[in-house]
């Protein structure tokens, strides 16, 4: 199997780092190319075994998915360098932003099946959350729906469905950090050290995460068995609640599903 990645940046190197860690695909048959950013696909090579080209004709040949992982801007140049190199076989993955899969088609012009994925970073450490659509065209598709598992949990959903997956897992991890920056600079606010405030807050997040791996029980339960009635955990709930720490979520996540479906408008 060859795997080609045109583009090298954050989404896709979690993707191929993903991949060949969890030996779902050997080094030796993964390509990249940036032209961007040459430095970081040579340290990519160093490190991980794989190959690099900018030679489009080789790169293409006999290959059996072309990820598309250029910046949405570029896609077209990327497009009318590579679609005269195409074989029948090859399968389009686009982890574009707001690219649709009726504009990669287009653009294309070729029969090639065509399939849209939203991972997230977390695809390096094989925790990744996964949106797949697919064009009518596209066979097969247990195959890839089993390259994606070796990195993370799979979602399939029509088109219209990867906006909201864009917002919810796409940007999730970044969500994310950000509570747990605050988390860290609040206790620096209380009178820990930066580095003890970092230290205690990656710790509690780390710590968390496995309790979630090895407990079934919903996050209200959890919640709830370590929160004593009168107690200090209860006091910091109820400012939680009043702030309205939902109602704040709800609303980041609805900003980047509208941002999501603009872009995929332009």
């Amino acid at each position: 199997m060859k795997i080609v990645f045109y583009g090298a940046g954050n989404m896709a190197s979690a993707i191929f780092t993903g991949m060949i860690h969890k030996g779902i695909v050997d080094a030796k048959n993964i390509y990249i190319t940036s032209k961007s950013n040459r430095v970081a696909a040579m340290a990519f090579k160093e490190s991980l075994g794989l190959n690099v080209s900018y030679n489009d004709k080789e790169l293409c040949e006999d290959a059996d998915y072309i990820v598309l992982a250029s910046k949405p801007q570029n896609f077209t140049d990327v497009a009318e360098r590579i679609k005269a190199h195409l074989s029948k076989k090859t399968k389009l993955i686009s982890i574009m932003a707001g690219i649709r899969i009726d504009t990669v088609l287009e653009v294309f012009g070729t029969a090639n099946p065509v399939a849209r994925i939203m991972p997230n970073t977390n695809a390096m450490v094989q925790h990744s959350v996964n949106g797949i659509a697919f064009s009518d065209n596209f066979e097969d598709k247990d195959e890839l729906i089993h390259l994606m598992a070796s990195f993370g949990k799979n979602v399939v959903v029509e088109e219209d469905g990867m906006d909201n997956i864009t917002a919810a897992t796409g940007s999730g991890p970044a969500f994310l950090y950000y509570i747990y920056e605050q988390y860290a600079n609040s206790l620096i606010e209380l009178g820990f050290s930066e580095e003890d405030a970092q230290a205690l807050t990656r710790e509690l997040v780390i710590g968390t995460g496995k309790t979630l791996l090895e407990r079934d029980e919903s996050f209200e339960q959890l919640r709830k068995d370590i929160t004593s009635k009168a107690g200090t955990t209860e006091a910091g709930l109820d400012t939680l609640s009043e702030f309205k720490l939902q109602e704040m979520i709800f609303k980041t996540l609805g900003s980047a599903r509208d941002r999501s479906k603009k872009l995929s408008e332009q």
